[in-house]
Formats: structure tokens, sequence, C-alpha cells
């Protein structure tokens, strides 16, 4: 991998976030080391890390909080880490933005591995969509949000900007659930796909459609996955 990408640790548990650091940076990562959202809502801005590894439970603000916070302000990826480990709680950290997501104990290899996939994720090309009408809106990829055209805009999450861009590509033709989880930020976790995805096009369409359950735009082909109608 070119460069030296940027890890930014926030977990509460200072000798496990030391040891992890440590392994990172034997492997060519550069890493700064938060013991709370607060700290880490301090360097966030002037670290500009590539990735954040987030555990979940920590004194005052939960990693929830931060994870929603890189989401919305920065282009960083996110790997929460927590020894919960119900489909629940991982469904949720997907749903608002996570990549991936590590159980405790883990091995430092494993975290390794991980967090290169999502860089790689991350790095890789993908066609450029500048604008792409759909009826009133107008999808601007590098602003990550849609401008309606009577001025106001709608922001979109990581996960729907690149699920819209992927689409929008290829107006009309017709992608299953396993393209759409494979290209979303979201992550597979056991029998967690279908939910992921569906949960995904849901929230998309709040924000596009008209009527949300007469889609126009994203539209379900049953049986197959959906397509959307520019």
């Amino acid at each position: 991998m070119p460069g030296h990408p940027r890890i930014l640790i926030v977990d509460d548990d200072v000798e496990l976030a030391a040891d992890l650091a440590t392994y990172l940076e034997q492997n060519g990562i550069d890493v700064d080391v938060t013991h709370d959202v607060a700290s880490a809502r301090r360097v966030l801005p002037d670290t500009a890390p590539d990735l954040c590894l987030v555990d979940i439970v920590m004194p005052g603000l939960s990693g929830r909080v931060f994870c929603k916070d890189v989401v919305e302000s920065s282009d960083a990826g996110v790997i929460m880490m927590s020894s919960l480990s119900d489909s629940d709680t991982i469904i949720a950290l997907l749903e608002i933005g996570a990549d991936d997501y590590i159980v405790k104990p883990f091995r430092s290899t494993e975290v390794l591995a991980r967090a290169r996939a999502v860089l790689r994720r991350r790095d890789r090309a993908a066609p450029v969509v500048a604008v792409t009408r759909l009826g009133p809106w107008a999808f601007e990829l590098e602003n990550r949000q849609l401008r309606h055209d009577e001025g106001f805009t709608v922001a979109l999450t990581p996960s729907e900007a690149e699920i819209l861009r992927f689409m929008a590509a290829s107006p009309g033709t017709v992608f299953s659930r396993a393209d759409i989880l494979a290209v979303s930020r979201n992550r597979q976790h056991g029998g967690a796909e279908d939910r992921a995805v569906d949960n995904l096009i849901k929230r998309l369409r709040r924000k596009i459609e008209d009527d949300p359950a007469n889609a126009r735009y994203v539209v379900t082909v049953y049986g197959k996955g959906f397509r959307l109608n520019p």
C-alpha cells in the first residue's frame, strides 16, 4: 500500500490501545491514540486519519457517537471494536456508516488485515458520476448530497452516496442485494446482509422519493434486486 496510512485509535483500555498502536506502527501505519470521545473529537480535524478504530463502551460519550461524527464530518473509514457481539448492535453500527466491526478479544493480526481491507476499498478507483438527475434532485457526489431544484439540500451518509454513485453509473441495471452490499460501506456479518441492504434502500427512498412506498427512482425488481431510474 503506497504511503503511510494514518489510523486513530479511540479506546479507554490504555494497555490494549498501546499494544495495538505499536503493532500497527511496526507494520507501516502512522497511529494516534485517544482514550475517550471528547479527546478524539479534538484531534480528528488535525490528525485527518484515513481510518478510525473505535471502542463502543467508554466513559462519557459512547463510541457510537464518535462513529456518527466521523461519518458525517470526514472521509475516514470506521471500524468499531467491542465485546458486544449481538447482531442488532452490529447492524445498527453498519447502518450509521461503520465499515466493519471487530469483536473483542481480537488478535492484532486480525485488526491489521481488516484495516488494510477497508483502506484498499476506499482507495479503489471507481467510475465518477459528477452529477446525476433524479427528477427534481441533482446528486452531487463530490459534496455527498442531493440538491433539490428549489434550492435546499439533503446530506447523504457515505453508504448512501456510494450506493447512489454505483447505481447511477449504470442506470436501469438491476443490482442484487449482494452487489449493493459489496460496494457499500456496510460489510457482511452473518445473516445481516438483507436487513442491512433493505434498510439502506429505505433510507435512500425517504430522502429522494415523494412517496417512498411507491418508489419512482430507486425501484424494487422483485426476486432480483433494485435499479435506479434517473
